[in-house]
């Protein structure tokens, strides 16, 4: 608990001086004012999160949170639990879809396993093992995690920041984990009462008899055990997963180190909502990056007040849609650092 309060009291708002100086800048260059929309916003942004003017995107790294989640025991998940862990091995081998997009866009892949029921068998220089339990229990009887193991989970995640901070300029997050569309959308009806049908989808393909089982389980379960609207480290207590807790720490961890992070889709973006409810200052360091096709997203971008960038009709997670936006933040850097004002250009060419 040590590490999470004493992130919490270091996370402050953005340098707006910093900001100012970045949006004067924008302004002055050859082009119409605010004429190049979300890659001005971005470069101001980033400029308000680093304190400088001048950033770059090039460093990048992607972590993808693992783990295993009780709730699959309700059949809510079309997929077998063994999956997380062969998925997260593909991940590593770059031969899953977010190891091979991070090898074509030049972002460094690490994976955590935060809760992974079979221990992946072999050893991998980009494996963290922050093992807190071997997935979490079934909610429907009793609270996902302790106290103790979502705090643990939370402060793994702050961990991964910290420790990695001096090498990257910016992070993503993604995760795996059969069943964690059952426990993101419990944690987004929790946090926020929006109609289930709005949050909840098919996640890996659900039947309409899975669909319905898998809304009326959330319901009954965060109706009965008063987490509507309720704080938001019990509620991930009670129906989150490890995987959530996790990359929950990741944005409180960039917020406190001063980094960009990219949002993905639906559970990546849960965790940034939980994220902003534990402490608001946290939404001026992420960055949304891919509307997934997961219904609850367009729930968590209005509690955010946040606008995706990229529509790619993508629901696989593991920050796929994160990483693809990797260029165009980079653009958006470039863009403030290299274009000319109006008299360079005439001095160089009229």
């Amino acid at each position: 608990m040590k590490l999470l309060n004493e992130t919490l009291e270091y996370i402050e708002g953005l340098d707006r001086e910093a900001q100012e100086k970045a949006k004067k800048r924008l302004d002055s260059r050859m082009k119409p004012v605010e004429s190049l929309g979300k890659l001005e916003k971005i470069a101001v942004q980033v400029a308000g999160i680093t304190g400088r003017v001048f950033n770059s995107a090039e460093r990048r790294c992607h972590i993808v949170a693992s783990a295993d989640n009780g709730i699959v025991e309700e059949g809510v998940s079309s997929c077998p639990v063994e999956y997380t862990r062969i998925v997260s091995e593909a991940m590593l081998n770059k031969i899953a879809a977010i190891g091979i997009l991070c090898r074509s866009i030049g972002a460094d892949f690490k994976l955590v396993d935060i809760g992974i029921k079979n221990s992946i068998p072999r050893e991998y220089p980009n494996l963290y093992n922050k093992n807190i339990a071997r997935g979490t229990k079934n909610f429907v009887h009793g609270a996902a995690m302790s106290t103790e193991e979502c705090v643990a989970a939370v402060e793994a995640g702050i961990e991964m920041i910290r420790d990695l901070k001096e090498d990257y300029d910016v992070f993503s997050n993604g995760e795996m984990g059969i069943a964690n569309t059952t426990t993101s959308s419990a944690v987004l009806y929790g946090i926020t009462g929006a109609p289930l049908d709005d949050i909840v989808g098919r996640g890996g393909g659900l039947s309409d008899e899975g669909l319905m089982k898998k809304k009326r389980v959330i319901k009954e379960t965060v109706e009965g055990n008063n987490l509507l609207k309720g704080d938001p480290m019990e509620i991930l207590k009670h129906v989150g997963g490890l995987d959530i807790a996790c990359m929950v720490g990741m944005y409180l961890g960039a917020a406190r180190y001063r980094k960009p992070m990219l949002i993905d889709g639906f559970i990546s973006g849960v965790a940034a909502l939980a994220a902003y409810k534990i402490n608001p200052h946290t939404r001026e360091y992420m960055i949304a990056t891919h509307r997934s096709e997961e219904p609850g997203v367009k729930v968590i971008l209005e509690e955010l007040q946040l606008e995706a960038m990229l529509n790619m009709d993508m629901r696989l997670g593991e920050g796929t849609g994160a990483v693809l936006a990797y260029p165009i933040v980079t653009g958006a850097l470039e863009v403030i650092k290299n274009m000319k004002k109006v008299d360079e250009v005439y001095d160089l060419f009229g």
